[in-house]
């Protein structure tokens, strides 16, 4: 008896589970998040994942005064000029790893750390003066942009729920620490592969 329960033991799979993650939701400084990533469930409860993220914020120091300016039509309605503020447009990819946590044979939770790759647009505004005429009125900030890329640190917590042995449901939160902008958001997320279930337990 001893010997097939060390056999057994032998015998766990290197990998536990492995599956895709898609996922969105808002982000601090007016922003929404999307990503797509890959995710694997280690033997000793060890996850490891790689994911893509497309964020759209508000700069971080556009000016609190700032006004974009605005446009005319007949000339006597008023429209704002673009967008309005101007969006800080990033893109990040993880390599984070951590811990699993089995809550049931359906529902666990994950904790991950690692680096990025950021890249992203950073801006510069400068005060200027406001002209206007009949058709326009200028915006009361110039600003520059550039695109720059760097190193971050990001961190992650998330909630999963298999509804089914290949398809499930999750929500997490999650930080990256850059120099460009640190944005912390929250996402809503589809899973998709090998969940790995746990037979149900037979009541005696």
């Amino acid at each position: 008896m001893l010997f097939m329960t060390s056999y057994s033991q032998q015998q766990e799979t290197t990998v536990k589970k492995a599956y895709a993650l898609a996922s969105a939701g808002p982000t601090t400084y007016g922003g929404v998040v999307s990503e797509l990533g890959v995710q694997l469930v280690f033997k000793k409860n060890w996850v490891g994942t790689i994911s893509y993220q497309f964020l759209d914020m508000n700069p971080k120091n556009v000016p609190g005064d700032y006004n974009s300016g605005v446009t005319f039509i007949l000339p006597i309605v008023p429209i704002p000029v673009g967008n309005g503020y101007p969006n800080t447009e990033m893109q990040i990819l993880n390599f984070t790893a951590g811990k699993f946590f089995e809550a049931s044979r359906r529902i666990w939770f994950t904790t991950e750390a690692g680096l990025s790759y950021v890249k992203g647009d950073k801006y510069t505004f400068a005060k200027q003066a406001v002209v206007s005429d009949i058709w326009s009125t200028s915006a009361n900030y110039s600003k520059t942009k550039e695109v720059v890329s760097t190193v971050g640190v990001v961190l992650k917590a998330d909630f999963n729920w298999a509804f089914c042995p290949v398809l499930g449901l999750g929500a997490g939160v999650f930080a990256n620490l850059n120099s460009i902008q640190s944005p912390v958001g929250f996402q809503l997320k589809l899973i998709g592969g090998w969940m790995h279930l746990k037979p149900k337990t037979k009541k005696s």
